[in-house]
């Protein structure tokens, strides 16, 4: 009875430090749409798209000698392979909107994102706003004030609700000085609640159930000595 009873409270215990699942983390990262996916996790739709005057996938693009290189886990894009510094062409002053969506479990998240832009960028989360563009100055390439495309500037994303399901990442490039634009963008993000496994919690209960019954017992047999 009393074997039975310690391999009941040792189950219990296995099951309790396994019952809840392992915290997910998203990996975003800024890639040309015909060269993969930049290693982004998890896997599924992840898609980088330009829709500035009508493209409907991203290049990648050589930052040159003018931009930063890229932050890591992603490239410098354009809807224009020929944009940016090393490239030919010439992208007229606008707004250039870039997506990319991602799946996510749903809940409260926190991490961080690098990103650069020329001229500058800001960032919205399923269509709010989590990043605000940079003040527009006097330097030659990009914005004086983070976002730009000269230094990695790292912003932490605190308490960050995603949907469960498909996320949406927007970031609005504006180009005002003519010549060349481009985005680079690296983060992650990581919920901070473990989520409860229902199959585990059955066992755990069961577990509970099988102690208290061998519990039950012990003192029974103990009233009728």
């Amino acid at each position: 009875m009393k074997l039975f009873s310690k391999f009941s409270a040792l189950a219990a215990v296995l099951v309790l430090s396994t019952a809840f699942a392992a915290a997910e983390t998203i990996s975003v990262g800024s890639y040309g749409a015909s060269n993969g996916n930049g290693g982004s996790t998890p896997a599924g739709p992840f898609d980088n798209t330009a829709v500035m005057f009508g493209a409907q996938q991203t290049y990648n693009i050589s930052p040159g000698g003018a931009w930063s290189g890229p932050a890591g886990n992603s490239s410098w894009v354009s809807y224009d392979p020929n944009s940016g510094p090393t490239g030919g062409n010439v992208d007229p002053n606008a707004t250039y909107t870039y997506t990319t969506s991602f799946d996510a479990e749903g809940g409260v998240y926190s991490g961080s994102m690098i990103i650069m832009a020329d001229d500058t960028a800001n960032v919205l989360l399923n269509g709010v706003e989590i990043i605000s563009a940079g003040a527009l100055g006097t330097n030659s390439h990009c914005a004086d004030i983070a976002p730009n495309c000269t230094s990695m500037f790292s912003f932490d994303l605190t308490s960050i609700t995603l949907l469960a399901g498909t996320n949406i990442l927007t970031f609005n490039v504006q180009q005002t000085a003519l010549v060349h634009q481009g985005l680079d963008f690296s983060g992650s993000l990581t919920n901070g609640s473990p989520v409860p496994e229902p199959g585990s919690l059955l066992l755990f209960g069961t577990g509970l159930i099988g102690s208290a019954g061998a519990l039950l017992r012990r003192m029974k047999v103990s009233a009728l000595k």
